[in-house]
């Protein structure tokens, strides 16, 4: 009895572990040095494994369920969560099937935090912001 209580617990523990493994959703944090707001998105400076800082582009279209601008089955490609606490920012990016699928912005609720500022205008990002380019992340 105790030889097949222990098989019906290893099958169920197995089970679950292939499952988890053949998940077509892949997520990643990665923390964010700021977030700069320009009229066509955000430009989000985040680090690198290696502490490097870069940055994506990020399209206004992206946070809104209008035009062509969704993902493959229909849901927003970037969310934004504003809030607070020692985490702050930071961004989650899901990938689906080694695609990437969407993202979620967790930023600090004041906007007069050292995470916040704006675009210059005189570095003329505006073509970065194309939602139809895939981000091009580095990690």
């Amino acid at each position: 009895m105790k030889k097949l209580l222990a098989l019906l617990v290893f099958a169920i523990f197995f089970t679950g572990l292939v499952s988890a493994a053949d998940s077509p959703m892949y997520a990643k944090v990665v923390p964010i040095q700021k977030v700069t707001s320009h009229q066509k998105g955000y430009k989000v400076s985040y680090f690198t494994n290696q502490y490097e800082v870069k940055s994506i582009y990020v399209p206004i279209e992206w946070f809104y369920q209008i035009g062509d601008f969704r993902t493959s089955d229909g849901f927003i490609k970037a969310e934004i969560v504003r809030g607070n606490g020692p985490s702050y920012p930071f961004m989650q990016l899901f990938w689906k099937d080694g695609k990437f699928h969407h993202l979620r912005l967790f930023v600090v609720d004041n906007y007069g935090d050292r995470t916040w500022g704006i675009v210059n205008e005189s570095e003329n990002l505006g073509a970065k912001f194309d939602p139809t380019k895939a981000l091009e992340l580095q990690f």
